[in-house]
């Protein structure tokens, strides 16, 4: 989109940090000018390339760092990787991290492998904090070995959470489902999450799991349509707009793409081949693209102008208000689309 291009070209000219976090400042002021209801696809598309190519200049210069400091050795093949909603492609200006790191080397050269790895996560995480990119309160981060790891330990570390039955291990799955090549071997990233979809396609036990994860949390929306706002608090009359349809949708589609063996990386990509693959009448494939697209809207335009998530009831529009019951009900219906499914199987 044209009012991006320049930074990107900046981008690609920038040699420090500092130079990173001015054209992430000046990505927030061009969003508020530029923002439009029917333009949101293609500004969200531009969005998401510039904060793609503001990451991988980041991770470029970590990696320069990490040599200088000569820790470890560098594996035969590595990669640094995105996931959350920069992974999916639909981040908003302000986003925190959620990243990882995965290397293929002998198994001779694995201990200094992770040395290299885990500084270069040090330097990595620190330097994107510096642009305007957060640490995750959740720790899903590259600093923590968790999502650092070698090809071999990370697929031991995936058969775990897919056989064993701990509280997280449906979260982490989920979480890993978003993850996206940045910067390196692209094809370890690919690699492993397509040996990842595949074993839970086929996990019937597991995606039962999976689908009652999704029931949660409830899309507050009463049983007459009202909204259920924040009643207590600093945010008291305010909505969460993560959690207010937008998330309920974005993990209603990830399940039906593990049902379904979609490896799509964004949510628009997997709602198109939930048609192609019947998983969805075409009516309702139709209510998610359009329901999608104002959330995206709706994150895209407030988190320029509230703190976090929360934003007051009382600043939107008639009109706003409307679309956004609208994609709360579609949200409603993924999730009763979801429930349906898994009570199928239960019955089975």
């Amino acid at each position: 989109m044209e009012p991006f291009d320049g930074l990107l070209k900046q981008i690609a000219e920038a040699e420090t940090v500092n130079e990173l976090n001015k054209i992430h400042r000046d990505a927030a002021y061009l969003l508020r000018n530029v923002i439009e209801r029917d333009v949101i696809a293609s500004l969200s598309r531009a969005l998401s390339d510039v904060h793609d190519a503001l990451v991988r200049k980041a991770i470029m210069l970590a990696e320069e760092e990490t040599k200088r400091a000569a820790v470890g050795t560098p594996p035969e093949k590595w990669c640094w990787y995105v996931m959350g909603s920069l992974g999916r492609g639909e981040p908003t200006i302000w986003t925190d991290q959620d990243n990882g790191i995965l290397f293929d080397c002998s198994r001779e050269q694995e201990a200094e492998g992770y040395a290299f790895i885990q500084y270069l996560a040090k330097i990595g995480t620190s330097f994107l904090a510096e642009i305007g990119y957060p640490y995750c309160l959740g720790n899903v981060m590259a600093t923590n070995r968790r999502w650092s790891q070698s090809v071999r330990d990370w697929e031991e570390q995936m058969s775990m959470y897919i056989h064993h039955h701990f509280p997280d291990d449906i979260r982490f799955l989920f979480i890993a489902m978003d993850m996206r090549p940045i910067y390196g071997a692209h094809e370890l990233v690919y690699t492993g999450k397509k040996k990842l979809l595949e074993q839970l396609s086929s996990h019937s036990l597991l995606l039962k799991r999976m689908g009652e994860h999704v029931m949660f949390p409830y899309v507050p929306l009463g049983w007459f349509g009202n909204f259920q706002l924040e009643r207590w608090g600093r945010y008291s009359g305010c909505l969460h707009l993560k959690q207010s349809g937008y998330v309920q949708l974005v993990n209603a589609v990830k399940f039906l793409s593990c049902v379904g063996n979609i490896s799509a990386m964004t949510t628009w990509e997997r709602i198109q081949w939930m048609e192609r693959q019947s998983l969805l009448p075409v009516a309702l494939v139709k209510q998610a693209q359009e329901a999608f697209m104002t959330f995206i809207y709706f994150r895209l335009k407030y988190s320029l102008e509230a703190t976090g998530d929360y934003v007051p009831f009382s600043i939107l529009s008639t009109s706003e208000r409307a679309r956004l019951k609208q994609a709360m009900k579609v949200a409603k219906k993924l999730q009763r689309v979801v429930m349906r499914q898994v009570r199928g199987w239960h019955d089975e």
